[in-house]
């Protein structure tokens, strides 16, 4: 007993020191992923169970009542979906075409950047800075439920183009990455009473960063070899670009959940879900649907979002983050 006590206390300290170090974390994970490139590019089937791992350990500290809290105030998931599906790709639409100017494909890709589904480590950042788990999963739900609604009609008003969707493997991954795991933590909580918390959550908590952090280093290296291949300088207004909106996004999300009054909880949750998408899936479309460049700034996107993440939230909500 008093070894699995002491396990455990090392693991909750492990855990604290993680969460210090994501800010660095991130950006090594990127750097990793480029220099690795096809050494772990093969590791790629994984990721969908190292996310389904990753909501599994979110979800063990919620239960049913947490989400019925959230459907019976649905202000946050309004802004929600004001804020990822109007103001974001409208943004990103602005900026390309000022840079861009008639470069329709170039342009595309950021409009596909920011008009993809929330991304399911928008629901790990959100654990680590303590928002509100159950209403994080309700975002990617929505989210990715209207997607093959809201990505197509976005794209084709803002670019003037059209693309299809997916929509089978598209439901069939969140089903695998968010509802499965989802559901069967909950149901643990529940069974247990929420006695899983006291002990077997905590000291689940510095392996799920763990899980994120190889997440990042195996995304990276699917595009390692096209990037760091036909690197040159015109990259560099594709790269300003991304980081623009990129960095733009959190203080537009958080000041959208400041305006509709949300309390720290949600608005943490709100922030990280506008501002993270599921690039990957955003990748796939580029490269099926669309010409070459299109899939420029969602390469840069993979390789920056996470870094920028690390830094804005780290800025926007680390000081006042509590120990756990």
């Amino acid at each position: 007993m008093f070894h699995f006590q002491n396990t455990e206390t090392k693991l909750r300290q492990f855990n604290h020191s993680l969460e210090h170090l994501m800010p660095v974390l991130t950006p090594f994970g990127v750097i990793l992923g480029l220099i690795l490139g096809t050494l772990v590019s093969w590791m790629n089937p994984s990721v969908t169970y190292l996310f389904a791992f990753l909501t599994f350990c979110g979800a063990l500290g919620i239960n049913t009542t947490d989400f019925f809290k959230v459907l019976r105030h649905p202000k946050p998931i309004i802004f929600f979906l004001i804020g990822a599906n109007i103001i974001m790709p409208f943004l990103a639409w602005a900026l390309a075409s000022l840079v861009f100017h008639s470069n329709i494909a170039m342009i595309t890709g950021y409009i596909l950047l920011l008009s993809i589904p929330t991304a399911v480590s928008g629901y790990i950042w959100s654990s680590i800075y303590e928002g509100n788990g159950a209403l994080s999963l309700t975002f990617i739900l929505i989210s990715t439920a209207l997607a093959p609604i809201f990505t197509p009609f976005t794209v084709k008003l803002l670019a003037q183009t059209s693309i299809a969707i997916d929509t089978t493997g598209m439901m069939l991954s969140l089903f695998k990455m968010v509802v499965i795991p989802s559901i069967l933590g909950i149901v643990i909580n529940n069974l247990t009473k929420g006695q899983v918390n006291e002990h077997i959550t905590p000291s689940l908590r510095p392996f799920s960063k763990l899980a994120l952090f190889l997440v990042i280093i195996i995304n990276t290296s699917q595009v390692s070899k096209d990037l760091l291949a036909n690197a040159s300088w015109s990259y560099l207004p594709v790269a300003l670009v991304c980081a623009t909106i990129a960095s733009l996004s959190f203080p537009i999300a958080y000041v959208l959940g400041r305006i509709a009054k949300l309390s720290r909880e949600d608005n943490i949750s709100l922030t990280f879900a506008i501002s993270l998408r599921n690039i990957s899936a955003a990748l796939i479309l580029a490269i099926n649907y669309f010409p070459p460049e299109t899939a420029l700034p969602v390469i840069f996107g993979i390789v920056l979002q996470q870094t920028i993440c690390a830094i804005m939230g780290h800025f926007l909500f680390g000081k006042n983050q509590p120990a756990s």
